[in-house]
């Protein structure tokens, strides 16, 4: 029994010390992307069995100005929002108001008839995303997008993997009908309220009545970080569940602490899994990654969640781009630390920053 004590306490006191190491790296790997001028303002959380470890905001809200980043300071999400809203459809399956085997169809006639919920969440509908995020950007409505939705051609579901913001979309549709309410008094509700995300917001309007918000910033044609011109808010009118949640570093917590140890009020962590386990290859991820995740790698999708898979690690994760921001969440399942990055700047910081941190720092 004696031996038995110390071994724990051995390996207890070395992955301590480990993980002081990582933080140790990833605290100054992201003051020397701040002096370089490589990340303008970021705020950043770790967290190791549901407790955080490190939690620090750096830089500024806007290049040129004063006002600092904060840990209460709002940033917008991109497509780290389709985790967010996975993890409320995966609530709303608990409680029954949804099954995602069931078809998607009685929500919206355009699919086909084998289309399931979980094949929107998944991006296996069959849709083929090409000129769809052009259609966003060139301003075209959410209720003109659905309707060319129904001329659109749609393969067979569940075969193929084409990640598709708008009809990942349709989940606020699906949502909005088993309720019965507006989708977005569902996410306040049943999400935001029940997790304790005071600061998270979901389309551009809340958002911009903030006054503790991060401003957007783009490189020039010389890669210099400028702040851009005004805000997003095309993909948050046309696409919320897809990429229209904002949050601070201190909602993300809760958020985070769900995934890695579960909640009994809400989820546990093997209803979460089924969202965490891989169901179609995703090979466009295998890119993003280069000289950070080295040998070979797998990468695939879930239930609005990416996974990368290596020799030694599986990684959950997401990134989110939306004009001016980057962000990242990411954890290892097996070993129940995951972190968050969130940036006001579009370079490779909050990815790069995430994933070395959990595939090189942490052991």
């Amino acid at each position: 029994m004696r031996i038995l004590f110390f071994l724990l306490l051995f390996v207890s006191v070395s992955f301590a010390s480990s993980l002081n190491t990582a933080l140790q790296k990833l605290d100054q790997h992201i003051q020397k992307e701040i002096k370089k001028g490589k990340a303008v303002g970021c705020a950043v959380a770790v967290l190791d069995h549901g407790k955080v470890v490190f939690l620090k905001a750096y830089g500024v809200q806007k290049k040129g100005e004063n006002a600092p980043v904060d840990l209460n300071t709002v940033f917008q999400l991109g497509s780290t929002s389709k985790p967010v809203i996975s993890t409320l459809a995966a609530i709303l399956e608990k409680q029954g108001a949804i099954n995602l085997d069931a078809p998607a169809q009685p929500y919206f006639s355009c699919l086909k008839p084998t289309t399931k919920i979980r094949h929107v969440l998944s991006h296996t509908t069959g849709y083929k995303r090409a000129g769809w995020n052009n259609k966003i950007e060139s301003k075209v409505l959410r209720e003109q997008l659905l309707k060319q939705l129904t001329e659109a051609p749609q393969d067979e579901p569940g075969i193929a993997f084409d990640y598709h913001n708008f009809v990942y979309s349709l989940i606020q549709g699906i949502i909005e009908q088993s309720q019965n309410q507006p989708f977005n008094t569902v996410v306040y509700q049943k999400l935001f309220a029940a997790l304790g995300m005071q600061r998270a917001t979901i389309g551009f309007t809340d958002f911009n009545n903030q006054n503790n918000k991060a401003w957007p910033h783009q490189p020039d044609q010389k890669d210099v970080i400028k702040p851009s011109k005004s805000y997003s808010h095309l993909y948050h009118a046309a696409v919320p569940s897809a990429a229209g949640v904002n949050a601070s570093i201190t909602d993300m917590i809760p958020f985070l602490r769900l995934q890695l140890v579960g909640d009994s009020r809400l989820l546990s962590t093997s209803d979460l899994e089924p969202f965490h386990s891989s169901i179609t290859e995703a090979k466009d991820a295998l890119g993003w990654f280069k000289g950070v995740i080295k040998g070979d790698r797998k990468s695939y999708y879930g239930l609005g969640w990416r996974i990368i898979e290596t020799d030694q690690r599986r990684i959950v994760f997401h990134g989110g781009w939306v004009k001016g921001f980057i962000s990242f969440l990411g954890f290892l399942p097996d070993r129940k630390i995951g972190i968050v990055v969130l940036h006001n700047a579009e370079n490779g910081f909050s990815g790069k920053t995430g994933m070395q941190f959990l595939n090189e720092w942490v052991s």
